[in-house]
């Protein structure tokens, strides 16, 4: 697939546009209810369109192959992940500028799916190592990459963003004023409180050193927690882990790893294949995960279903 097009549902059901893409074997496209989210014509590259205007916007987001990709519901945050599978990051569509970058981990993995919750507090996803991670997405009082005019983000050791003119991000800004180039933005969206950061994080006064490798400063998930992914059935009657290098059987398989939020705290984990389930998972207050804090939440499954079957 090397395009995508875009139909009027109202009748008759005529093509609007379409567009040329880098090859998509995925499907990749996300869509709010004014914009429209997929690949570029480059490998990394992300087209963002405007519904209404039909303006086309260039992100580029990774330097390796797009692999997941999703918008919040009010269509102002875009998440990317690469087929590297460590980094997520986050952009305003509203100036194409990069907001965030979230680690899910240090080696590499195959990203099944990501998504906003309703409200674009929380951002989830899922990969090949069976686990389901969730990050805050909004920090009050924290500082971020981002472009100031609509023009260009920069950040050290990143490739640069560049978009149409667009309007001015729900952002503020201010000049940064070490060596890293460009400019830093103070986000506060919705003002809600997140998860409480001691300053010591996930790797504790080593974040806080200088010259320390990006992996230790990187925000990581506040909380995580393992889903069913059973191995699929090979020819020779054998089975294979799903999770074989290069993800052959995440493109031509069953379907692993699709989640879905139903409500700000909740969400469902859905599993084809041999052995098809829908996974239940819900943040709660309280405690310790993964042997270190999470703000005083965690991840737990709190049900689960095969399909047409009963729950034990």
């Amino acid at each position: 697939m090397d395009r995508v097009q875009v139909y009027q549902t109202a009748k008759p059901h005529a093509l609007l546009s379409t567009y040329e893409t880098t090859d998509n074997p995925l499907g990749l496209c996300c869509l709010s209810s004014d914009r429209i989210a997929f690949p570029g014509r480059a490998i990394g590259h992300v087209q963002l369109v405007e519904v209404e205007t039909g303006n086309v916007s260039i992100i580029t987001a990774h330097t390796s192959a797009l692999r997941a990709m999703a918008l919040s519901q009010d269509g102002e945050l875009l998440a990317t992940a690469s087929e590297m599978g460590t980094i997520i990051r986050v952009y305003a569509t509203s100036n194409c500028a990069r907001l965030y970058e979230l680690r899910r981990g240090i080696d590499k993995a195959i990203i099944f799916s990501i998504g906003f919750s309703p409200s674009g507090k929380y951002l989830a996803c899922t990969s090949d190592k069976s686990t389901l991670h969730v990050f805050d997405v909004t920090r009050p009082g924290g500082t971020r990459p981002i472009t100031s005019n609509g023009g260009t983000a920069y950040a050290a050791g990143e490739p640069s963003v560049t978009s149409n003119n667009r309007p001015s991000s729900p952002y503020s800004v201010a000049s940064s004023s070490g060596g890293g180039g460009g400019v830093m933005v103070n986000s506060n969206i919705g003002g809600s409180d997140m998860a409480a950061d001691d300053g010591q994080g996930r790797w504790g006064f080593l974040s806080k050193l200088p010259l320390m490798p990006r992996i230790f400063s990187d925000p990581y998930s506040f909380a995580s927690a393992k889903f069913e992914m059973a191995d699929e059935p090979v020819s020779n009657g054998s089975r294979e882990p799903l999770t074989r290098d290069g993800g052959l059987a995440i493109i031509g398989g069953p379907l692993k790893g699709n989640l879905g939020w139903i409500s700000e705290t909740e969400m469902v984990v859905i599993g084809a294949g041999r052995d098809p389930k829908w996974e239940k998972f819900a943040i709660q207050e309280g405690g310790q995960q993964d042997g270190y804090q999470g703000g005083g939440r965690r991840l737990v499954r709190v049900g689960w279903k095969r399909y047409g079957g009963e729950t034990p």
